[in-house]
This record gives structure tokens, C-alpha cells and sequence, in this order.
């Protein structure tokens, strides 16, 4: 018996250092990339051309930082970004909770139909020409509610909102019923309090996803000092890259021109994660619940 238990030990011993080297291989594959791609935006370009995978610059330079916000709009793609945010942030949230809320209620009438109507919605759409045909129609080309209403609800986001709200204890709901409480302050006082992690998620989710955007910008906007963050850095890395296809004057020329280019899409790629990677710690706590509980139950 004590040889079995010596045996059993041992072997549970040895399988948690398979797993835990297995998880750190995994977690080095993530993170090394990343990582590199922040020293490279930190390197000149004879360094990372004499090594390009670096772990510590050894003549750190803000170059590209500085052709970043020298070359382009970026404080002006900053701000058209936070604006997008800000406004289409709270309208994406209120009408998913809502949404969400009616989905959720068995005495809604039509909740079967408008649910699977929802549903059949994340499976087809009408493509893009005729939202860019409904966008032109409203007369809304370059202004900011073109790219607003174009991402203002997900479908997917709904269904999650719905599945969390029917997870709540409905004994709970009908108590507050049973003591005279309205429809209206049982969807204040009880639903929307307890629906905090699934609201927190949906509104990384939301933002994430605005923060990211650039196809219906492209589509709907031409205006140069329009554009949000993530299509002004595209449009300067478009720029670096073009210049790099064109010249072919030396191949000294090219690698440096090639070198200066990757430092810049590198600090793009800095730019744009950061702010993301700030918020999201504050986040955390309720995403992983949110999540399980919204995706899970039903």
C-alpha cells in the first residue's frame, strides 16, 4: 500500500512537470512575439538588420515612434477612435441589454420568433453594398454616424446578454413580483445589478471591437482627418511598404528601407494594443464569469 501511494505521488509529480513545461512552451510561444515586436520598434535599423530577433536593444531609438506621429494623423485617428467609442459605446450596450431582456422574458409575445429571427441574422446578412446603399441613401458619407450605425449591434452579443439574463433565479424575480414591484424596477433595482459581469464583458467585447475597426471607415469615409487610429496607421504602413516595393536601387537601399519599415509596422503594432492591454486588467474579473455564465446556461 505504501509503495502504491509513493508510486501515485510520484507519477502525479512528474505529470504536473510535463503540464507545467507544456503550459510555459505555450505561454513562451505567445508572449516571445509580442515581445520581439516591441524591442524591434525600439531598435535602428543596422541593428535589427545584423539580428532580427531581439531580446534587449542594444541602441534603443524612438525612430519610429517618432515617424509614426510625424507622418500621420495619429492624435487625430486617437480621437476620432475615443469619439466612435464614446458615443456608439453606450447606444451598442442599451440596445443589446434591451434586447437581451425582451429575448429573455417567456411572457413576451413573438420572444419565439424575434429570437430565432436574431439568430438567423448570425448566419446572413445583407452584405455590403447594401449597407453602403442604406448609409448613402441616409446621407451619411463621411461623417461619424456612418461608422457608428454601420457596427452598432452584434448578434452575438444579444444571445449572450439573453442566455445570462435567463440563468438569474427566477424565484428571485417573482418575489419582488409577489411584494408589488414593477416590471421597470424589477429590470433597475434587481436584473441590471446582478447582469454587472455580463454587461462588463459585452462592453470589452463592444469596445475591442470599435477600437479595431477600419473596413466600414474605408468604406464610408474619404476624409483624411476622419479617420480613426486603426486606418491611419494602415494607411502609413501601406506607404512605407509601396516605398519599399519601389525601390530597387541597391540592395543595401532595400534592406534599410525594408528594415525601416518593419520598426514602423512594429511600433503600430505597439500603439495599437496598448491602450487595450491598460484597460482590460480592470476588466478581468468579470470577463471569464460573464462569459462562462452568458455562453453556458440557457
Amino acid at each position: 500500500m505504501q509503495i502504491r501511494r509513493r508510486y501515485s505521488r510520484s507519477r502525479l509529480t512528474l505529470m504536473d512537470a510535463v503540464v507545467g513545461t507544456i503550459l510555459t512552451l505555450m505561454a513562451l510561444l505567445v508572449i516571445l512575439p509580442f515581445y520581439n515586436a516591441i524591442m524591434i520598434s525600439f531598435v535602428t535599423e543596422s541593428e535589427y538588420f545584423r539580428n532580427p530577433f531581439i531580446l534587449f536593444p542594444h541602441e534603443p531609438t524612438l525612430e519610429a515612434y517618432t515617424t509614426l506621429l510625424d507622418t500621420g494623423n495619429i492624435l487625430a485617428g486617437y480621437g476620432n477612435t475615443l469619439i466612435h467609442i464614446a458615443i456608439g459605446l453606450p447606444i451598442s450596450m442599451f440596445i443589446t441589454f434591451a434586447l437581451g431582456y425582451v429575448l429573455s422574458r417567456p411572457a413576451f409575445p413573438g420572444r419565439r420568433f424575434l429570437y430565432v429571427f436574431v439568430l438567423i441574422t448570425m448566419l446572413f446578412s445583407g452584405g455590403m453594398v447594401p449597407s453602403f446603399l442604406l448609409i448613402r441613401s441616409l446621407d451619411l458619407m463621411n461623417t461619424r454616424w456612418s461608422v457608428i450605425l454601420s457596427c452598432l449591434l452584434s448578434t452575438y452579443y444579444v444571445v449572450l446578454v439573453t442566455n445570462f439574463i435567463r440563468s438569474l433565479p427566477g424565484s428571485l424575480l417573482e418575489s419582488a413580483r409577489l411584494d408589488g414591484a414593477s416590471e421597470a424596477t424589477i429590470l433597475v433595482r434587481i436584473v441590471l445589478p446582478l447582469s454587472k459581469p455580463i454587461l462588463a464583458t459585452i462592453a470589452l467585447f463592444y469596445a475591442v471591437d470599435k477600437w479595431n475597426e477600419w473596413w466600414n471607415s474605408m468604406l464610408y469615409i474619404n476624409r483624411m482627418e476622419m479617420y480613426p487610429l486603426q486606418l491611419i496607421l494602415q494607411s502609413i504602413i501601406n506607404t512605407y511598404q509601396s516605398a519599399t516595393d519601389r525601390n530597387i536601387a541597391s540592395a543595401d537601399a532595400l534592406n534599410r528601407l525594408k528594415t525601416f519599415s518593419m520598426g514602423i509596422k512594429m511600433a503600430a503594432i505597439v500603439v495599437t494594443m496598448l491602450p487595450i492591454m491598460c484597460v482590460f486588467p480592470f476588466l478581468q474579473r468579470f470577463f471569464v464569469k460573464g462569459i462562462m455564465i452568458g455562453a453556458v446556461k440557457g
